[in-house]
């Protein structure tokens, strides 16, 4: 049986349990749960590696479920506007997975195949916003009540802050991400790097942000993090929250 609560994650089957303790102590990341389950790739435990492959949309695509990224469409639309070609814009979205990839133990691949993907990427077939994810994870037979928490998962400010979101005195089990969509809005004026027009989004950036919310994380807005609901141009790469909640949930990169 499967749910769908108001920022479009769908819920399921939890797989494991996790020990709030680690995460009162990680103050400098926040992780995604919801419905009081903690939700990563792979194994339920955490500090466990996962290996996760994406494609890119090359056409229109509707998925039923979901509430973000329901319909998406190729990223030339967004290289028609911006004039980046769709090798630039796809070099930038392997660059923001490699950031994530190369200081944990979440691994990255691109496949062709769109229907087996672990990660969609494209564009927003009806713009709004600036950038959304949509995650789907297990969930048992309980029936939830749709409610709205958090904003949409992207670059937009969330309703409500991590700290008012849940409370962490209580156990919370552990769901396994089945699948994930970064979508971005093909109306805006995307670029590539910094050029200190914050109206304008840096691409690898975004990508790499949304890819943070694709694979188990929500928005930090207490330290320096490229979790941080507002985009900035200080940099452009993770910052040490991040890299600590990557490997705090994946574990750290292989040697």
């Amino acid at each position: 049986m499967k749910a769908v609560i108001s920022f479009s994650l769908v819920i399921g089957l939890s797989l494991g349990f996790y020990s709030p303790v680690h995460a009162v102590g990680a103050s400098k990341f926040t992780p995604l749960t919801l419905d009081d389950r903690l939700v990563k790739w792979g194994s339920a435990k955490i500090g466990t590696p996962a290996h996760v492959t994406y494609a890119f949309v090359e056409g229109p695509i509707v998925q039923q479920d979901a509430r973000n990224c329901r319909a998406m469409d190729s990223l030339e639309r967004i290289a028609r506007r911006t004039g980046h070609s769709i090798d630039e814009i796809k070099a930038e979205t392997a660059a923001a997975f490699q950031l994530w990839d190369e200081v944990s133990g979440i691994t990255f691949s691109e496949t062709e195949n769109v229907s087996e993907a672990d990660i969609l990427v494209g564009a927003q077939s009806l713009p709004r916003g600036y950038a959304f994810t949509n995650v789907q994870y297990e969930k048992d037979g309980t029936d939830l009540r749709e409610r709205a928490v958090g904003g949409n998962r992207g670059l937009n400010k969330p309703e409500l802050e991590p700290g008012e979101m849940r409370s962490r005195s209580q156990d919370l089990t552990v769901a396994g991400i089945t699948r994930s969509a970064v979508c971005l809005n093909p109306a805006h004026d995307w670029k590539i790097g910094f050029d200190g027009n914050l109206d304008n989004y840096d691409l690898r950036y975004t990508f790499a942000h949304e890819i943070g919310h694709a694979i188990g994380f929500d928005h930090h807005i207490r330290h320096r993090s490229i979790m941080h609901f507002k985009y900035a141009e200080g940099f452009r790469g993770l910052q040490p929250g991040d890299i600590e909640g990557v490997q705090w949930l994946y574990g750290p990169a292989a040697d």
